[in-house]
This record gives structure tokens, C-alpha cells and sequence, in this order.
């Protein structure tokens, strides 16, 4: 099992203060979140061209509002994690396989602490936000959460 000091030793980041850095990263496979973001199991398109991802992780998301970064890492001993980008535009950021007995990281510098992904397939998204005024029965925006 990972800890949240070893998956934050891959991008060269200490842990903060107020989190704990002996934390088991759970490694889950189905749909999760962390912050602004979604995962979700899905089937890649057939037109997909997977990438191995870069030895110092993918950033999927600056933090706008705090800063604090949402890192993409393939796991310890997993070197057939692939990304593709996403042709469906926003909010869907990337798609991510993960093949069996391998695992991803997703990795917060800061507030979220890291996820681990299991096998499989998975579309990552922003969290999106509706805005409906009180005066309105419908939604007169949407927009991107920002973490």
C-alpha cells in the first residue's frame, strides 16, 4: 500500500502540516472524486490513442482558487498506465487505462490528499455547477467547479 508522503515524494512535494503523511492511499475502482474532479469507469472510444504517462506525472488541473495542483502518476511498479486526451471537450479532461495489477495515482498537492485507481478504464472530469437565480425556474449557467 502507498502512502501519502511516498505518492507526494514522486512529484517532489513534502506533505503539509496538517495532513498525515503515513495515510494509506486507498486504491478504489469505481466512481470517485477528489476536489474538481470525477472518475468514472467507462469504455475508451475505439478511435483512442493511449500514451504512457510522463515519468513526472500528468497536471490535470492548476488549482485556480487555491494554487494547489491535481497530478495524474502512474503507481509504484506500474509502467503500462496509458492516458489519452479527450476529444469530447470540457468537462472531460482525460481518459485513463490502468491495466490489471497495476495501479494510477491521483495526486492533490495540498487539500485532497491522493487516490489510488484500480484496473480498468476511466474518464476523468471537472465537477461542473449550475446556477439557477432565485427569481428563474432554469439554469442560466454552468461552470466549471474550481478547487
Amino acid at each position: 500500500m502507498t502512502t501519502f508522503r511516498e505518492a507526494l515524494a514522486l512529484l517532489g512535494t513534502s506533505v503539509p502540516d496538517h495532513l498525515t503523511a503515513d495515510a494509506e492511499v486507498p486504491v478504489l475502482a469505481g466512481p470517485q472524486a477528489q476536489g474538481d474532479l470525477l472518475v468514472f469507469r467507462r469504455a475508451a472510444p475505439a478511435t483512442v490513442e493511449w500514451l504512457p504517462l510522463p515519468a513526472g506525472g500528468l497536471r490535470l488541473v492548476h488549482g485556480e482558487a487555491t494554487g494547489n495542483t491535481h497530478w495524474l502518476h502512474a503507481g509504484f511498479g506500474s509502467d503500462g498506465v496509458r492516458w489519452a486526451r479527450s476529444t469530447a471537450g470540457p468537462p472531460r479532461l482525460a481518459l485513463l487505462h490502468v491495466p490489471d495489477g497495476q495501479t494510477a495515482l491521483l495526486i492533490h498537492t495540498d487539500e485532497h490528499g491522493a487516490n489510488g485507481i484500480g484496473p480498468g478504464t476511466y474518464a476523468i472530469h471537472r465537477k461542473r455547477e449550475l446556477s439557477i437565480p432565485s427569481t428563474a425556474e432554469t439554469v442560466t449557467e454552468v461552470r466549471l467547479v474550481t478547487d
